[in-house]
This record gives structure tokens, C-alpha cells and sequence, in this order.
């Protein structure tokens, strides 16, 4: 193994595949169709049912923010909706199940994607074997697993992200820096980064680190080099704004434009759930490649120490890693979902790490070693896999679902607080969902207009699914159905006329 294989240097000319990149081509294809079987056991998360019954709201015709509420931002439910047209999702359970279940092979599609994007990445900051070893980490986090698995708004931002980050490293490589035409990078990485914050306002958090290294890299340039890396850093601004430009203006002229800044910015800024259980599930899950990923980074620290001028590529991943990490502290409730974008960057420096720690073994047990540690690691996602589908089921779930659909027409309004048993019918209300968090930051006259568009009979439900989430409107809300509506088993609540 060369040198550079195990430094994180990049080598101008790389041999063959050899027998252990092949191996971990391998592993990372079956990582990735190991997700299969899960597909359609897997129970749906109550966020896949909301994002799905929000995609199908925009193939309705619906406008996001205007029509319904969400606080996501949009391309994620524009790009899914087109593929309604192949699927009557309101007319049958099963076929509402098809889709779902070809939603999510969307998303593995996706991930896929952006295994590549980080081998990349890897192999442009370091080489082929480093950037193979990112990519077999990354697929193989039980978080990315759980998250990658699900219709949600964070897939295709990861691509997005990943993309963004390898057109800013190709455009701060040191042979590029005088180049007037290498600006198309930089544009094109702020293309991918501003429409990865249009598939999720998350990925406003790497722009802060993001940023900060290409103004470090820009000041490093002195003399003549700093008013063409000042003008690079601006082409990244001007990237960046386009989509959310572009996005608000289409918004603005169909009247949503302030809904739309609104609800995925203002109210998400002021968000008041918090938790940080989420963070120690990821240190549960994923702490061997946390391990490695300090190992490498402990070794790109000690580079920028003793390298003049320091490696631009480190000094941007670094700083956009520290961005991320930052952000944990800034948002009040970081779901697992958050970390699909900091985990790719720790996956790169675990393969750094782990690349380091075996050119300390003699030469002759380096392969062997590598090999070895690589199926220890595989355990992980073995075992998620496994879990995901044998054990991961709701069975009551699926029935819930079924009796909707069996007991309701397609036009049929349904009310739900978070059970996610509205998806594919009409919502009566603005709100589609109501769970906690966001009666957290309604105002009181905001619910009280919940409760008496349903009193005043401007909204009139074929169903109520009450939840627990319904049940926590209050006294009001529960004289309303109870009056209104009757129920066989304490949760569907029909019409009383």
C-alpha cells in the first residue's frame, strides 16, 4: 500500500482495481440491496406519510404553504409527485401501499447516489481505496440505513449536498487557483448546496462552516490570488441564493411567496421542541466510525499544522464538518435524520484513520488487517438490515390503514392528528397533521379557528382518526366529536348522522 493510500494525499495515478477495492465495490452493493426486503415490512414512519400525502397534495394541484400547511421546503414533494400518474393511490389500499413502497426504492436509489458522490469525494481529497471505504461506511450506518430507508425530504438533499461539497473541492484544488474558468465549480457547488436547502431547510447548517473554510482558503491565496478566490466564494453566494430565489418567486406568483418563507423559515426558527436523544442513538450506533473518523481527523489537524500552504480540502471539509457539528447545538430538536449530512464527512476521515492505522502493521499483514476490520465493521449494518426486515413491522399499522381506505371514498375528507391514516384522502383542514410540536406553536387563536372551522361545519370530516395528538386539543375539540361523531372501537369516529 502506497503512501499515499494512508496519509489522505491524493495520488496523481492510481493501478488497477486490486483484489480489496473490488471487495469493497462489493460490500457496498450488497449493503445497499440488502435494504431491499424492507421495503415493503418496514413500518412507515409518521414523517413518510406526511411527506407522501404532501407530494400527492401538489399532483392535486394543491400549492404547498397556501393550500396546506408544511414546514418543509418544496422540490423533494415537486420531484415525487409526477410518479402519481402511474399509481390510483386513493382508489385501493394495495395500490397506495405499491407506491409507498416505490417511494422508498426511490430513496435507496438516491442513496446510492450518494454512496458514489462521497467515493468521490474520498478519492478526490485522498484516492480510489480511501473514497470506496467512505462510501462502504456511509451505507452502512444503522442511521443512514433507518433514514435513507423512508420517504423524506433528506434523501435527495444528501445527494445534493454531497455533490455540492466535490464541486467546491474540485474548485479549490491548488492547480486550479488562477483559473478564470474553474469558476463553473464554484457556481455549481452552490447550485447543488442552495437546492439541497429547497429539498430541506437542514442543510441551511452547512453554509455557516461551508463558508467559513472558503474565505480561510480565499485570505490563504494573499497578493494576486485573493480577488479571484473572492470572486470564486461570491459565484458559491450567488449559487446558493438561485434555487431559493427561483423557488420564492414561483411561490410569489401563485400567492404563497410569504407562506412559503414563513413556514420553512420564521416558524421553524422559533421551533420549541427539544431533544437530544436523537444524538445519543448516533454515538449508540455509529462510535466505530466516530473512533476512526478522530483518528483521520486528528491526522488532517496535525497536516494543517506542519504543511505550508495548508490543504485547502481539508481546511473546507473541516470547517464544514465544525459547521454541522455547531448546528447540533443551535437546533432545539436535531432528529436522526440531521446527521445524514456531518456523517459522510466522518466517513471520509474514518477512512483516513483506518488507512493510517493499518500502514502501522507490517506490510504482510496490512491486506488481512484491512479485510479483517472491514467485516468486524459490517456487523453494524448487518444487524440493522436484519432488523429493518424482520423486526421493524406494525401490523396494527397496516390495519389501520386497510380500514380507512375499506371505509372511506377517495374524495372522502379524513382528520388526523399524527397516525398518518389520512394519507391519500382529503384533509378538511389547513393543518394535515397536528402533533405536538406544531400545536406548540400555534397561537391560541390559531387553534381555536382548528376547532371552530369544524363547529361551524366549513370543515366536515367523513372521519376523525382521534389520536392522542387529536385528544390534546382540549375539552373543546372532544365535545365537538363526541357530539358530532360516533365510534365503535374509541379511535375512527363516524358521522352520528
Amino acid at each position: 500500500m502506497s503512501t499515499s493510500a494512508t496519509t489522505g494525499s491524493p495520488s496523481r495515478e492510481e493501478s488497477g482495481w486490486d483484489a480489496t477495492s473490488l471487495f469493497l465495490l462489493v460490500a457496498i452493493a450488497v449493503v445497499l440491496i440488502g435494504r431491499l426486503p424492507a421495503l415493503g415490512v418496514r413500518f412507515f414512519d409518521p414523517d413518510e406519510l406526511e411527506h407522501a400525502h404532501a407530494a400527492w397534495s401538489v399532483f392535486r394541484g394543491l400549492v404547498p404553504y397556501r393550500d396546506f400547511f408544511e414546514h418543509h421546503t418544496p422540490w423533494s414533494y415537486y420531484a415525487l409527485s409526477p410518479f402519481f400518474r402511474w399509481f390510483a393511490v386513493d382508489q385501493s389500499f394495495e395500490t397506495a401501499r405499491r407506491f409507498l413502497i416505490f417511494a422508498r426504492a426511490l430513496s435507496v436509489g438516491l442513496t446510492a447516489l450518494s454512496a458514489f458522490l462521497i467515493f468521490r469525494v474520498g478519492r478526490l481529497v485522498a484516492n480510489r481505496k480511501a473514497g470506496l471505504l467512505a462510501a462502504l461506511f456511509l451505507v452502512g450506518q444503522p442511521v443512514v440505513i433507518q433514514k435513507t430507508l423512508e420517504i423524506r425530504p433528506d434523501v435527495p438533499a444528501l445527494p445534493f449536498f454531497l455533490g455540492g461539497l466535490w464541486f467546491l473541492l474540485r474548485g479549490v484544488k491548488p492547480s486550479d487557483d488562477a483559473a478564470p474558468s474553474q469558476l463553473r465549480w464554484f457556481f455549481g457547488g452552490g447550485l447543488c448546496l442552495g437546492a439541497s436547502i429547497m429539498c430541506t431547510q437542514k442543510a441551511l447548517f452547512v453554509l455557516p462552516g461551508a463558508l467559513t473554510g472558503l474565505g480561510l482558503w480565499a485570505i490563504a491565496g494573499g497578493g494576486r490570488l485573493l480577488r479571484a478566490r473572492v470572486l470564486a466564494l461570491l459565484m458559491v453566494l450567488v449559487g446558493v441564493a438561485v434555487p431559493g430565489a427561483l423557488t420564492w418567486a414561483a411561490f410569489a406568483l401563485h400567492g404563497g411567496g410569504a407562506q412559503f418563507i414563513h413556514d420553512n423559515f420564521v416558524l421553524n426558527a422559533h421551533w420549541k421542541a427539544r431533544s437530544n436523544r436523537h444524538l445519543a442513538i448516533v454515538l449508540e450506533t455509529s462510535w466505530p466510525i466516530l473512533i476512526l473518523g478522530i483518528v483521520g481527523t486528528a491526522g488532517a489537524l496535525s497536516r494543517l499544522r506542519r504543511t505550508t500552504p495548508r490543504p485547502p480540502d481539508d481546511v473546507l471539509l473541516l470547517c464544514t464538518l465544525g459547521g454541522l457539528i455547531a448546528g447540533l447545538v443551535v437546533l432545539p430538536a436535531a432528529y436522526r435524520q440531521y446527521y445524514l449530512m456531518p456523517l459522510p464527512i466522518v466517513c471520509v476521515y474514518a477512512a483516513k484513520g483506518l488507512l493510517v492505522l493499518v500502514e502501522r502493521a507490517r506490510e504482510r499483514v496490512r491486506a488481512p488487517l484491512l479485510g479483517g476490520t472491514i467485516a468486524v465493521l459490517l456487523i453494524w449494518p448487518v444487524v440493522e438490515l436484519a432488523r429493518s426486515a424482520i423486526t421493524r413491522r406494525d401490523d396494527r399499522q397496516t390495519a389501520r390503514l386497510r380500514y380507512v381506505f375499506a371505509h372511506t371514498a377517495p374524495s372522502d375528507p379524513v382528520l388526523d392528528g399524527w397516525m398518518g391514516t389520512a394519507v391519500f384522502r382529503p384533509h378538511p383542514l389547513y393543518y394535515a397533521f397536528m402533533h405536538g410540536e406544531l400545536r406548540a406553536m400555534l397561537s391560541e387563536q390559531q387553534k381555536d379557528d382548528y376547532v371552530t372551522a369544524l363547529e361551524s361545519g366549513a370543515a366536515r370530516p367523513a372521519l376523525i382518526t382521534l389520536d392522542d395528538e387529536l385528544r390534546a386539543l382540549g375539552p373543546r375539540f372532544m365535545r365537538f366529536v363526541w357530539t358530532n361523531y360516533v365510534s365503535k372501537d374509541g379511535l375512527f369516529y363516524f358521522p352520528a348522522r
